[in-house]
């Protein structure tokens, strides 16, 4: 219940044991709600009490339009037999199903839904008190269709007396074989108590006895529907222990052996706001202010702006988790540069209200997996215009605290600064690149395995450089040595 909720009105509340030993609640699942059991004629009632089972035979009309004569003769017929017509047969009397020759009833047996009902109880509203009375167990009833099961073995044991009649009186011979019981466990013990064949043969051991049915409308009925009111209401006494006792007193205490794990102080403020953001990524001052709570009670708001100033950074008036706090653990990219990406980012949205991936992406030199995961934790992708935050930014927090905004703002200038001087946007410079590329030229030259058409060698450039200084005379020269040489060498 929220604090501004009004108190409409107040009732005193009582507790009833009279009948809290005794009291179960009946569901009928099958049976239309509209049908009420004030015509209902209840032929007998049996319980079976160790096991808490409830069995109703309810007679049907006979003589209603809606009821076939042939076929409730047919299925008593197909249950019992074809029973004779004299009066004094009292032994095979008590061994029938439908006792008149006709299905005149139907049984109604009860199942357990529900096991732990201590937390369950009835209560009635009445002159503006409501009295509680705590229950036993809740029980449902359905039709029983046990009557299938005496056709089945009606027609078992006529099939068995044919085959004894056409057979030989003699016995046959058969093979006897020697089992020896195996020793049990406990565990294999309680394993065979829990199952569905124990729990079934111990139900069907213990004997129905007869209960007395009284319908709702008799004096009986209604004298114990008074025990669901308590009787001394006069002492009772106004709640007024505070809500955190209250709820200390309705949970039960930690066992021993876990009281040792179980938390026994709040995490402080700081703490809070840190395991908040980082689920929740982005949220407003107000709602951080709902959550964050102390032994006392919520945060006020200056408690709570000097406990964001160290957990958490502010972007457009909305708070989210600082970087250093979410990349802590190594990964394929170092989570220096996930924080330095992700400050960026963040920056970027308390310049413009829109970003763009691309651009971001260039400056940040990260994967784009990366740097998609850190524009979606705190922005969502608008066709129209790019990236804009998750929730709309509070205007109202950057009016109310002008201070707190200019601080961080601050703060993101200088994570921007920092940036700036990262690895990340720094380019490298054109004289030394043009050098790595004549390295690279001249190794490739080196490590190739063929020469190249236009290489020469050192002499033939010398020779080359010396003819061009050389006069012309002295090329003359040249060429009638090379020519008399070319004739001695014939």
């Amino acid at each position: 219940m929220e604090e501004e909720d009004p108190v409409v009105q107040e009732i005193p509340v009582y507790l009833s044991q009279a009948l809290s030993e005794n009291l179960y609640i009946y569901q009928y699942p099958v049976r239309p709600a509209n049908r009420d059991w004030k015509d209902v004629k209840v032929l007998n009632a049996s319980v079976k009490p160790k096991n808490k089972m409830v069995r109703l035979e309810i007679g049907l009309d006979t003589y209603s339009d809606r009821y076939c004569p042939s076929k409730g003769e047919q299925i008593a017929i197909n249950t019992d037999g074809q029973q004779e017509s004299s009066w004094h047969v009292k032994e095979k009397d008590k061994s029938q199903y439908f006792k008149h020759g006709m299905m005149d009833k139907i049984v109604y047996e009860s199942s357990t839904p529900c096991k732990e009902t201590e937390h369950y109880a009835v209560a009635i509203l009445q002159d503006k008190e409501l009295h509680c009375t705590p229950i036993q167990g809740v029980i449902q009833m359905r039709p029983s269709y046990s009557y299938y099961d005496r056709q089945d073995k009606r027609k078992q044991d006529k099939n068995k007396a044919e085959n004894s009649d056409e057979e030989d009186n003699e016995p046959e011979a058969k093979q006897v074989t020697v089992k020896f019981a195996r020793q049990e466990t406990e565990v294999s013990k309680k394993a065979k108590e829990k199952s569905f064949e124990t729990i079934s043969q111990r139900i069907a051991g213990e004997s129905w006895y007869d209960a007395m049915w009284k319908a709702c409308d008799t004096d009986h009925a209604e004298l114990e529907r008074l025990k669901l009111f308590s009787a001394t209401t006069s002492d009772g006494s106004a709640l007024t222990v505070r809500a955190r006792e209250y709820v200390r007193g309705l949970v039960p205490p930690p066992p021993d052996d876990e009281a040792d794990t179980a938390p026994t102080e709040l995490p402080t403020p700081a703490e809070q706001i840190k395991e908040i953001l980082i689920r929740a990524k982005l949220m407003t001052f107000n709602d951080l202010r709902a959550l964050v709570r102390t032994a006392d009670g919520p945060l006020s708001e200056t408690a709570l702006l000097s406990a964001l100033s160290g957990a958490a950074c502010c972007v457009r008036g909305l708070w989210a988790s600082r970087s250093a706090d979410l990349y802590t653990r190594a990964a394929p990219v170092p989570p220096r540069l996930m924080c330095a990406a992700r400050d960026h980012v963040l920056y970027l949205f308390t310049q413009h209200p829109y970003v763009d991936r691309r651009k971001v992406a260039a400056a940040v030199r990260l994967p784009p997996l990366e740097v998609l995961d850190i524009i979606r934790s705190v922005a969502k992708f608008n066709q129209r215009v790019g990236w804009e935050l998750v929730i709309p930014p509070d205007t109202a927090f950057e009016a109310k605290y002008p201070d707190v905004v200019q601080r961080q703002n601050l703060y993101w200038e200088a994570r921007q600064r920092l940036f700036n001087e990262m690895l990340i946007g720094e380019n490298v410079p054109k004289r030394q690149r043009k050098k790595s590329q004549r390295d690279s030229i001249s190794s490739d030259t080196l490590m190739s395995p063929k020469p190249r058409c236009n290489s020469v060698s050192e002499e033939d450039g010398d020779r080359k450089r010396h003819k061009n200084k050389s006069a012309t005379g002295s090329g003359k020269r040249t060429r009638n040595i090379s020519s008399s040489s070319a004739q001695d060498a014939t």
